[in-house]
């Protein structure tokens, strides 16, 4: 219990705690309890504390009484002073208040004012303005009457002072008695303007069915009207143009284009005058131009006398510009002279047109600037004239001249030396050859090149250029990069004695090897040259030869000769004094201008004129060769007669005809046709020997049969050529023409025959023989001798690979020992280097194994009854080449061991049938035994062998079933029937009896086809529609045994379907045709049954990619499993039960095909850059291209697995072709053919569209007109293309899968 100090204790720590706010310091206190008892105390302590409080607050009142009072005095004081600054206040107000109501008294005074001063201003100015418009009431009676008065003068100007008075009304001009006014005003000028109009008519009266017209100087109304007075009135009233529009447009139609302006549909009339009427009428009997001319003026002058000078000035500004076109286009420019005769009345036409502008200025119309141009430029359009006469006469020239035929002779007299070949004796040859021989064997290629320049050298990029050389001594300055056909001379000319060291140089080779120099040389002499004038000089005996040879032109020469003849005479003569003063005289310089436009026009239409004919570009080689010599011969006879002329030097013919650079372009041309037809028939040739296909195969049918073809083929042509060319060319370029086709022959074959790496021995006596047939074409090189004795070869001559080509055809046959000998002995290595020599040993005596061979053992080993070729893979790639370089190519040891499969050799397919539609086909599926619709049919009838089915899809909208006997055994209802709107795009079996098509229209259609037999024709029915898609279908793949279809389309989607209608959604209300205004009208056009098509949509919609999907395909071992391929690059992999995407390969190219070949877990699509991309689409794949299918030269666009083999494939492209693939043909990827370093696939066949076969010039690149675009590849029907031929074409390789032996190990 505590005691009574710890009470008050607590008693004073709770006051100090009040009073002070202190806190207790001491713990115990701080922390004790205060218990009842304790609060006596502490009230006790309390009280004390408040009477302590009250006393200090009573001595404090004391003390600050005195001071509260003094404050509450001053308050009191200050409250008054208030009182009476408020009372101040108000009275300032009140006195305020007092004064605005004074000034509102004032201003309100003043605006009662400043109202009244407004209305006497009013009052006043409406008092003026009233008078004003009485005025102007009064001007405007004072017209009227006038004009009543026939015053027309007057009232005008009585109009204008009251249009001006009423201007002058301000404020008043909008008024309602201002408008009053001017409607008034407005209706008294449009009463003058018809009193105007009717005075004017009154005074030019115009008659179109009489066609006349008259104009008097006045009319009779109440007063006599001056026309004067007329047009002064619409000039001020603005009609005076419009009316002399009118007067301009009649006195043209009535008057003057009835006389001057010639048609062949109307005859022209006379023109007559009688007082004021001019008119037409009658026929003008008189065509003449002077007629026309004076009818011309009679015109102007009734014109310029019955109209004042002012209306006939003003008239004459629209009239004259077309009256001067007429004049020249109708009668001045068809009288300009097309020769010199008419040059007399020429100039009586200029002096008349000279009157006639002088008459125009004496009346003072404005006019007749072009008339006077025309007459200061009569010179040129002489000129231009005869430019136009010379160009017309030169096309007729070209189309009547190339019919005809001339003998042209060419002449050419060269002086040789008894040093030269040409005349040196045998023994005398011999001993320099045989020196030269001995000095030069050994020597570098480059030191023979120099003695040999036309001796063929290998891989040489100018082999065509040196097999054209010139024969005639031409060189073409023009052109850097022309081919050289064989060269002319200028026939007649004498040559020059610094001309005759290089004369004889320019007949024949450029630069003759010397056995080439001797043979030339003995034909030369021997047939072409007349030896004369034997003399000597110097000690050195020479001779003068005449060299003669002829060959055809056309007629087209003779007759430009004529043209340039005519134009030159006509130039000489406008020279002579009897033409000094003629108006045309000018012209003479430029008639010197016509041969060279004659020459161009030649140029630019011969060709178009000789195309029609055979040889065409070889007669305009000799017609531009012979131009040439006699535009020479010409210009040196003119310039024998300017020597003999008194003109001076820069007016003589010779001086003005400017024809070098003409003549220079003219053989340029030639040479330009020459190359054209010399490179195209060496195009020919060497796609002619392509069908030999390199000499591969050549022993093994039916290689063999196509080989022996394209070498008779090409053989016959060349002998084809030369009948053609015969009687064309002269003998020498013949044979120079001949030699460098035989030449290029030689070259493919050599070139073929070194291309091989294995020759065998029957390949070997193959080729020999080919050589032979070739090398008979050597009798068209046979040159007759004058002196009886036996026709020489001169083939080596012409040919500079002939030795080359005879040295390949020896060594063919021969064995290594004959070889050795004609390279130490008989100048092998004249014509092959040593490593080419090589390389033709190894392949055909090379002692490692061949294919040939192992080709051999296995049938020896085999025991077939005949030669089966076979293929053989070695570590699962092709055998290409020997054993030896296969294994060192790939690095492997000959000690280890290979694993050798041997397969039957892929036989070329040929050509079995083609079927034509109406229009291009775009897709084909085959119905037979082995294709997949049948073994989905589940125990289903089968096509009998001989029956299969193909169905084909046109751009017509059309599908088609065809037979194998070619006959349409069905064909698809139209657009209007029911069927497709659009073209078809991809069609597939279903099963033997049910099918489906893809369309552009967007749609998918399933068909029943029904074969009833007997003589009811199959049938077609639709049995279901599937829409979906927004855009075009571009394939569809099928799945029968889960009824199910994919469709790709153009808008980026996959398309699942089922083939079941009660197993299909219903249709996109929006996609069906009924949305449609265009196809509720077609479908009530429809004139079919009323029986309707289930309408269905699509199971899913797969959406991923972003650019339209060009394929897509099932997986051939999971129907749920799908892949597309796209424009975007990428191909995807779908599971679609989910409709899931699970996989996406992006490639670099936009993807057109796809096809799966589930053997060898590919895939392969087609790109738009022309070659074939093989994807493996496993998830374990590390990369996306497995490899790479080349070959292709535009987008690839369809492809078809091979039946029998997993590794094959063919494709269809745009190129034209299909190529047959076996992804196991592989070579190495070259370092320039891009992608990553490896291997590349090649195609094993090409297959031509038909429409191309045995069409002559290079195969289409682009493949325009045979564009493939379908193929599908059947175990028993064989290859089937469609494409832009609008055929159908089967190719089958003969024998492929027969026999009993496929293949091993």
């Amino acid at each position: 219990m505590p005691s009574p100090n710890q009470h008050e204790d607590l008693a004073q720590a709770v006051l100090q705690s009040v009073e002070l706010g202190a806190y207790p310091e001491s713990e115990h206190v701080a922390s004790a309890e205060l218990p009842p008892e304790g609060l006596s105390v502490l009230l006790e302590a309390v009280g004390e504390a408040r009477d302590e409080v009250k006393a200090e607050i009573r001595s404090l009142s004391r003390g600050a009484a005195p001071d509260i009072d003094g404050w509450i005095v001053q308050a009191k004081q200050l409250q008054a002073d208030i009182q009476r600054s408020r009372v101040t206040a108000n009275e300032i107000v009140r006195q305020a208040q007092s004064g605005e109501e004074l000034r509102a008294q004032v201003d309100d005074a003043e605006s009662k004012v400043a109202l009244l001063q407004g209305e006497m201003a009013f009052n006043e100015s409406l008092t003026a303005t009233l008078e004003h418009m009485r005025t102007v009431s009064s001007i405007l009676d004072t017209a009227q009457e006038a004009a009543v008065e026939d015053q027309i003068i007057l009232a005008l100007e009585r109009l204008a002072e009251a249009d001006k008075a009423m201007r002058c009304l301000d404020a008043f001009e909008e008024s309602r008695f201002a408008g009053i006014l001017q409607d008034r005003a407005s209706q008294f000028r449009s009463a003058l303007e018809e009193i105007v109009i009717e005075c004017w008519n009154a005074i030019v009266k115009v008659d179109p069915t009489d066609h006349k017209i008259t104009i008097k100087g006045e009319t009779q109304r109440s007063l006599t009207i001056k026309v004067e007075t007329i047009v002064e009135a619409m000039s001020t009233l603005g009609t005076f143009d419009k009316a002399l529009d009118r007067l301009l447009s009649d006195f043209n139609a009535i008057i003057i284009k009835p006389r001057l302006a010639v048609s062949k549909h109307r005859a022209l009339h006379s023109v007559s005058i009688a007082g004021d009427v001019i008119q037409t009428n009658g026929h003008q009997e008189d065509l003449s131009n002077k007629t026309a001319l004076e009818d011309t003026q009679k015109i102007i002058d009734y014109i310029s006398t019955r109209l004042p000078p002012d209306v006939a000035v003003a008239l004459s500004e629209k009239l004259m510009p077309a009256l001067e076109g007429l004049l020249i286009s109708a009668w001045l420019e068809p009288s300009v002279p097309s020769s010199l005769e008419g040059v007399e009345d020429f100039q009586q036409l200029l002096d008349r047109v000279q009157k006639i502008t002088d008459y125009v200025a004496d009346v003072e119309w404005t006019g007749g600037n072009k008339l006077l141009e025309w007459v200061d430029q009569a010179p040129r359009a002489w000129l231009a004239k005869r430019k136009e006469v010379a160009l017309s006469a030169i096309r007729r020239a070209c189309a009547k001249g190339v019919i005809g035929r001339r003998t042209a002779e060419r002449v050419e007299t060269q002086v040789i030396s008894k040093e030269d070949p040409i005349i040196a004796t045998d023994q005398e040859q011999n001993e320099e050859w045989d020196a030269d021989w001995e000095e030069e064997r050994g020597a570098e290629a480059s030191q023979n090149a120099e003695i040999s320049p036309a001796k063929h050298e290998s891989d040489s990029a100018d082999a065509d250029d040196v097999a054209d050389a010139s024969a005639w001594g031409m060189e073409d300055e023009d052109a850097d990069t022309e081919v050289n056909p064989p060269k002319e001379t200028n026939g007649g000319a004498n040559t020059t004695n610094e001309d005759e060291g290089d004369a004889w140089d320019n007949w024949g080779d450029e630069q003759p090897s010397k056995e080439q120099a001797v043979k030339q040389a003995s034909l030369t002499a021997s047939e072409l040259g007349d030896t004369t004038d034997k003399h000597k000089v110097n000690g050195t005996f020479e001779h003068k030869v005449t060299l003669k040879e002829t060959y055809t032109v056309t007629a087209i020469p003779e007759g430009i000769m004529d043209l340039i003849s005519v134009v030159v005479s006509d130039g000489i003569a406008l020279t002579q004094p009897n033409y000094s003063e003629s108006a045309i005289a000018p012209a003479a310089a430029g008639l010197y201008s016509i041969p060279s436009l004659l020459l161009a026009m030649y140029r630019a239409t011969t060709t178009h004129y000789c195309d029609t004919v055979v040889a065409g570009n070889m007669y305009v080689y000799n017609d531009c060769l012979h131009l040439a010599e006699q535009l020479h011969t010409f210009i040196g006879k003119q310039r024998e007669k300017d020597a003999e002329s008194d003109l001076t030097q820069s007016l003589r013919p010779s001086s003005r005809l400017r024809l070098d650079a003409d003549i220079k372009h003219l053989e340029s041309f030639g040479k330009r046709a020459y190359g054209k037809e010399m490179e195209s028939q060496r195009t020919i040739l060497r796609d002619l020997l392509d069908g030999a296909q390199g000499f591969a195969n050549c022993t093994v049918p039916p290689f063999a049969g196509e080989c022996d073809s394209a070498v008779a083929i090409t053989v016959d042509r060349v002998r084809e050529v030369h009948r053609q060319w015969f009687d064309v060319l002269s003998r020498s370029a013949l044979l120079q023409s001949l030699g460098s086709l035989v030449s290029t022959l030689a070259e493919k074959i050599i070139a073929d025959v070194k291309d091989m790496s294995d020759i065998a021995e029957e390949e070997s006596k193959k080729l020999r023989g080919y050589c032979n047939q070739v090398s008979k074409l050597s009798d068209l090189f046979l040159q007759d001798s004058p002196d009886g004795q036996e026709a020489r070869d001169m083939t080596a001559v012409y040919t500079p690979d002939w030795f080359r080509f005879q040295y390949l055809s020896e060594i063919l046959d021969s064995s290594l020992a004959d070889i050795k000998f004609m390279w130490l002995e008989g100048g092998l290595q004249l014509e092959f280097g040593a490593e080419e020599i090589v390389e033709l040993i190894e392949a055909l005596f090379a002692e490692s194994l061949r294919r040939y061979a192992l080709s051999s053992l296995v049938n020896s080993l085999l025991d077939t009854p005949r030669p089966v070729p076979f293929e053989f893979l070695i570590n699962g790639q092709f055998l290409r080449t020997s054993i030896d370089d296969f294994l060192t190519a790939n690095g492997i040891s000959a000690e280890a061991q290979l694993d050798v499969e041997y397969v039957r050799a892929l036989v070329p397919p040929v050509h079995v049938t083609s079927f034509e539609q109406d229009a291009w086909v775009s897709s084909v599926d085959v119905l037979s035994r082995s294709s997949e619709a049948v073994a989905w049919a589940r125990g289903g009838e089968s096509p009998m062998a001989g029956q299969e089915r193909i169905l084909a899809g046109g751009y017509d909208g059309l599908f088609r079933v065809w037979s194998m006997s070619s006959d349409v055994l069905a064909t698809s209802a139209s657009a209007g029937e029911g069927g497709h709107t659009a073209a078809i795009k991809s069609v597939k079996w279903l099963a033997p009896s049910k099918l489906v098509t893809g369309s552009l229209d967007r749609t998918i259609r399933l068909w029943n086809y029904s074969e009833s037999g007997g003589e009811t024709s199959p049938t077609l029915t639709p049995t279901l529609e599937l829409y979906g898609h927004k855009s075009g279908i571009d394939s569809v793949a099928v799945d029968t045994p889960s009824s199910r279809i994919l469709s790709a389309s153009g808008d980026n989607s996959i398309g699942l379907w089922s083939t079941q209608k009660y197993d299909a959604p219903e249709a996109p209300k929006n996609l069906l045709p009924s949305a449609s205004a265009i196809a509720n009208k077609r479908r009530k056009l429809n004139k079919t049954s009323s029986r309707t098509v289930p309408q269905r949509g699509p199971l899913s919609l797969l959406s991923a990619h972003t650019a339209p999907v060009s394929s897509a395909i099932f997986n051939p071992n999971d129907p749920t499993v799908a892949y597309s391929a796209s424009w975007d690059h990428t191909l995807r992999t779908w599971d679609l039960p989910t409709s899931t995407l699970v996989d996406t390969r992006t490639t670099s190219h936009p993807l057109l095909s796809l096809a799966a070949m589930p053997g060898v877990n590919l895939l392969a699509t087609g790109t738009s850059a022309r070659h074939i991309t093989l994807i493996d689409p496993r998830a374990s794949a590390t990369t996306v291209a497995a490899m790479t299918l080349r070959g292709h030269n535009n987008a690839v666009v369809d492809l078809a697995v091979d039946p029998r083999s997993p590794c094959g494939l063919v494709s269809a492209s745009h190129d034209g072709t299909s190529r047959i693939w076996d992804i196991r043909s592989v070579r190495t990827r070259g370092v320039g053919e891009g992608g990553v370093q490896g291997q590349i696939g090649e195609s094993v066949y090409v297959i031509e569209r038909e429409a191309r076969a045995g069409k002559e010039g290079k195969r289409i690149v682009a493949g325009d007109g045979v564009k493939v675009f379908g193929v599908c590849w059947d175990r028993d029907v064989g290859i089937v293309s469609v494409g832009e031929d609008k055929k159908v074409q089967i190719n089958r390789g003969e024998g492929l899968g027969a026999g009993l032996i496929e293949g091993g190990r």
